[in-house]
């Protein structure tokens, strides 16, 4: 095989990504998180570094919908400190909208709706 037989091989596979379950446990925690009223902004800061790796092309910073929310709420700067319950909520709602547009959960992203997603996440 050549070298230019390899480099077209080689831009047909598919690399399987070991983050998914990450990504899970990292929402379930989440989840969990804010049942029990721990609004504790580590536990957004950990989830957004694990939902970040599983967004394609770019990270979860650069995603208008999220640079919105930050400008209206943003993180306090230590991860022991604590937001509100609404603040977690609406960040939690922002994964959600952007976990759906990439097809992460739901469908697939070529068939995703034109909503606008910051409307969404304040409902």
């Amino acid at each position: 095989m050549s070298k230019s037989d390899f480099s077209k091989d080689s831009t047909q596979t598919t690399l399987y990504k070991d983050t998914i379950s990450d990504l899970n446990l990292g929402y379930r925690d989440l989840l969990m998180a804010y049942n029990e009223g721990d609004y504790a902004v580590s536990y957004l800061r950990t989830f957004e570094m694990i939902l970040s790796l599983n967004l394609p092309d770019m990270t979860l910073w650069q995603y208008d919908e999220y640079k919105r929310l930050d400008g209206m709420l943003p993180l306090p700067v230590f991860d022991d400190e604590h937001v509100t319950g609404e603040t977690f909520r609406a960040y939690m709602r922002v994964y959600e909208v952007l976990m759906r547009k990439v097809g992460l959960i739901d469908k697939d992203p070529q068939a995703r709706e034109t909503v606008s997603d910051l409307d969404m996440v304040m409902l």
